[in-house]
């Protein structure tokens, strides 16, 4: 009886760590229906602690390690969809509930992948299982189609069971020890780093959302500086836990971030703008969420090759991506090869000895976010500029990306960003791929 649990907890967690970015995102974003800041406040302190938390509890001193982190994300999480819910009948709570389901965006899916290194190591690790798994994400996703009143309790009340069923997995893991010396030391860079990217990423969203093209160019100027920071950053710091780790591998787990963020962000757009908001569903959570859940499968097939064949899995995606038509089917397949990369960089990062095991995943998701709010900025970027050369204002940017309707002009704006932010992952990825046979082949004329 106690497996069974166990593993009807472990399958819980796996719904959680595979939806906590992108379902409260659905759910916030629609709830932001109004003009104010106040309307837009959950959305957006879900999506700026959801982004940067992880930047904070590695600048913070504190001697937490991943299954302590585990817990107060999940209590933060379960937290955060009570109040969710008491926000269907009194707003200001869904406030509370965006920071505290953003904290636990933030600090869930790389504390609960820490522990389960930890538990296969020690020959403790429970299989969920994947019908279990599949019929709990289709139930979530579900909530979607209903009318307001009822998608938004019931979503925090659903959600809130698949955080209490978590529990029942985490609370039997009592024997999971750190080595005192393998709790990283904090770092006021860290602190520094989730300030700034906070304030941008909060000048970004709300611009948006509050049509405020005053607060974009804030976030202009904000991109840049941050840019020229990070370039700093990587080279007066190269003694730091970051540069523990090969640059090879550093620089596939930014691009691995900002795939990511495209697949999240940018289709999430895409959609709205072009086929409509109650298209959501179908175009973009069933085929991102389907990729999610078979991606391991398929990386077992995949042989000794799988960071290779998954970028070119994801090369393939795109270019259907850039084919309308075919978007749901190109979605699906980049989200399935981008869950096969993310495996297989998951498993390197777990093997860098010269990186304190309790803290390796938490250098990755480090680096995944750099690179996922880097691409983000130039996404924006981007579509500011398509824009104005389209003789249009900023303002048209964010009205067509918050208009529940297409139209004809949001239609044609859609496909003119598509193939330009496709366009740019596609470049990075071949980049990534011939940089090496270039440098090899400059070699060998010398």
């Amino acid at each position: 009886m106690t497996q069974h649990l166990n593993s009807l907890g472990k399958s819980a967690l796996l719904i959680l760590s595979n939806t906590i970015i992108v379902l409260p995102f659905m759910i916030f974003i629609q709830i932001a229906k109004g003009t104010s800041l106040l309307a837009l406040l959950p959305f957006l302190l879900f999506y700026t602690f959801r982004m940067t938390g992880v930047f904070f509890i590695r600048g913070i001193k504190t001697r937490i390690n991943s299954y302590s982190l585990l817990k107060i994300s999940l209590y933060a999480g379960l937290l955060g969809c009570l109040l969710g819910f008491m926000g269907s009948f009194y707003f200001p709570f869904y406030t509370l509930s965006g920071i505290l389901l953003g904290v636990s965006a933030a600090w869930l899916p790389m504390s609960n992948t820490s522990v389960n290194y930890y538990l296969k190591n020690t020959n403790q690790l429970i299989k969920g299982k994947t019908l279990v798994s599949l019929l709990l994400f289709l139930a979530l996703g579900f909530s979607f189609v209903l009318s307001p009143s009822l998608k938004y309790p019931l979503f925090f009340v659903f959600y809130g069971i698949v955080y209490l069923l978590s529990f029942q997995l985490v609370g039997n893991l009592d024997n999971y020890k750190v080595d005192p010396n393998d709790l990283e030391k904090a770092s006021y860079k860290y602190l520094i780093l989730f300030a700034l990217f906070f304030v941008c990423l909060f000048l970004l969203r709300s611009s948006r959302l509050l049509a405020n093209s005053l607060e974009f160019d804030y976030f202009i100027f904000g991109f840049f500086f941050l840019v020229i920071l990070y370039i700093v950053a990587t080279n007066f710091f190269k003694n730091k836990i970051q540069r523990n780790i090969p640059r090879k591998l550093s620089y596939l787990t930014a691009i691995n971030g900002a795939v990511g963020n495209y697949l999240f962000l940018f289709c999430s757009l895409y959609v709205a703008g072009f086929y409509g908001h109650q298209h959501l569903f179908l175009q973009f959570y069933l085929p991102y969420v389907l990729g999610i859940v078979f991606a391991s499968k398929v990386k077992n097939l995949l042989g000794n090759n799988v960071k290779t064949y998954s970028l070119i899995g994801i090369f393939l995606g795109l270019l259907l991506i850039v084919f309308s038509p075919l978007f749901a089917l190109g979605l699906f397949l980049t989200s399935l090869f981008k869950g096969s990369l993310n495996s297989s960089l998951t498993q390197d990062y777990e093997s860098t000895v010269n990186i304190v095991e309790d803290k390796r995943i938490w250098v990755k998701y480090t680096i995944q976010n750099i690179g996922s709010i880097l691409h983000q900025f130039l996404l924006m970027l981007l579509g500011s500029l398509i824009i104005m050369k389209n003789g249009l204002s900023i303002k048209t940017l964010f009205v067509i990306t918050s208009t529940p309707i297409p139209t004809a002009r949001s239609i044609e704006l859609m496909k003119s960003w598509n193939l330009i932010a496709t366009s740019l992952i596609i470049l990075i990825i071949i980049a990534y791929l011939i940089y090496p046979k270039i440098v090899s082949l400059l070699k060998k004329s010398k």
